[in-house]
């Protein structure tokens, strides 16, 4: 009944498992972060490797380059949804392997703005890909009192990436470097596709069941959680009377969420970082480091969110607290970068970035992903990700107009504007959700009496 790589159903399943399939799962998030990123450092030296700008710094040419992967995300979030639910989690996380490393191969090949272009949408098409399936794909694998956590690591792994690039790129990405830092992102690629492929991680025993396949739902969801109650959980599925009264009320404050995080301005700021910081005053050399102290300090906030923060706090009053934070910051960053103050604009910066992901890029996908109903968990999360990568587009590709419209600083005020905005949003409308099962997540947008939610605990620190 099980194969030689299957521990038997009754073998005890420690955090650590959890843990592990979850890194796998979630190291498509690395090359997302990395792909956000991946212009931040190596713009300038790609445009001066094909001229793009006839000598010039930024260009329209240069902000379709940086564009190019949101692009791709947002048409490929459109239609991600439902071949997620139709062919189920793990098949369409092989098949986006595969199209992270076409889109880099063709990166690091590329000799036009065609071939960046080419390159940047398809590796932008497994951004977007990854971005509805994996924090779909990382709930419905994670018991109740770890999802928090375990959700956090799909952040933590995004900044993981996001500083790789950074770090690779300290010394410069000129002489070809950049074509190196493009190939080294199919590496994690193949290691995911390799090991989904070899049944590493089992299908989502959730998906499973919704399929009518309640043996495989129920082998999986041993293999997962061992037998009993988390098992049983794992492949219920809610009443349909509970999903037509609470369905699009969840679904809405989901994808609002998304679109909080979306409007805050941290993918665009990070796709120009040297622009941006060049823009508030630092020399050259100061941007770059200043990139890397940016990226770190995400990344350190990302962890400590993952093992720490999201087990202790519950969700509503932390996703409040990070858009309000983020306001400040970047309204902060307006005015030192208006004054050409460059150590204050970085240091508002890092307080940017750590706002941000205390609550808003840590939760988003997380709260979304448990929020949506189950036969409608990949469409809405592709609901979501088509208003996120939307509005990435949008402000990649307006950006040039932007800074010579309202300038660098005037920028980062309107994102300011935005982020408070989002703070009103998750105090109006976030309803808690920290340690429910999913199966009675509806019963808490649906106003009816739910199971108390449990506490997550400190589970992965034990």
């Amino acid at each position: 009944m099980y194969s030689d790589r299957l521990p038997p159903p009754s073998m005890m399943v420690s955090a650590w498992d959890h843990v592990l399939r979850t890194a796998l799962v979630n190291l498509h998030a690395f090359d997302f972060g990395y792909t956000v990123a991946f212009t931040g450092a190596t713009l300038q030296s790609m445009i001066d490797a094909v001229d793009l700008c006839d000598g010039a710094d930024l260009c329209a040419e240069a902000s379709f380059v940086a564009s190019a992967a949101p692009l791709g995300a947002l048409l490929a979030s459109a239609g991600a949804g439902r071949l997620l639910d139709t062919y189920g989690r793990r098949p369409f996380l092989i098949a986006v392997s595969a199209l992270w490393v076409a889109g880099y191969v063709i990166v690091a090949c590329a000799s036009s703005l065609m071939g960046f272009a080419a390159g940047r949408i398809i590796a932008g098409a497994a951004m977007g890909a990854t971005s509805v399936a994996v924090p779909v794909y990382a709930a419905e694998l994670s018991p109740p009192k770890l999802r928090g956590s375990l959700g956090g690591l799909f952040n933590v792994l995004i900044s993981a990436g996001i500083l790789a690039v950074f770090a690779l790129g300290a010394n410069g990405t000129d002489d070809g470097t950049w074509r190196w830092m493009a190939l080294a992102a199919v590496l994690p690629a193949v290691f995911v596709g390799v090991d989904l492929h070899r049944d590493w991680v089992p299908e989502s025993p959730r998906w499973l069941a919704r399929q009518g396949r309640e043996v495989e739902a129920r082998l999986a969801a041993e293999r997962l959680f061992g037998r009993g109650a988390e098992a049983d959980e794992a492949c219920a599925v809610e009443a349909p009377s509970t999903k037509r009264a609470a369905s699009q009320r969840s679904v809405a404050v989901g994808v609002g969420v998304v679109g909080c995080f979306g409007f805050c301005g941290n993918s665009c700021i990070q796709a120009y970082m040297s622009v941006v910081l060049e823009g508030g005053g630092l020399s050259e050399a100061s941007a770059r480091t200043g990139a890397i102290t940016y990226a770190s300090t995400q990344f350190v906030f990302a962890v400590m969110m993952a093992l720490w923060g999201v087990a202790r706090f519950v969700r509503r009053p932390l996703l409040i607290a990070s858009a309000m934070g983020a306001a400040a910051s970047l309204a902060a960053m307006a005015s030192f970068t208006e004054a050409q103050d460059g150590l204050a604009s970085l240091l508002s910066a890092d307080a940017y970035i750590a706002s941000v992901t205390h609550g808003v890029s840590t939760l988003s996908w997380v709260y979304c992903a448990e929020v949506l109903p189950d036969g409608e968990r990949g469409r809405g999360m592709a609901y979501a990700t088509v208003l996120f990568w939307g509005v990435t587009f949008a402000s990649l590709q307006l950006f040039n107009v932007a800074v010579a419209t309202l300038t660098v600083a005037g920028v980062l005020g309107l994102f300011a504007l935005f982020s408070a905005g989002g703070a009103l949003f998750c105090y109006g409308f976030v309803v808690e959700t920290r340690g429910a099962a999913l199966s009675d997540v509806q019963r808490l947008f649906a106003d009816t009496p739910a199971s108390p939610p449990a506490s997550e605990g400190d589970a992965l620190l034990a």
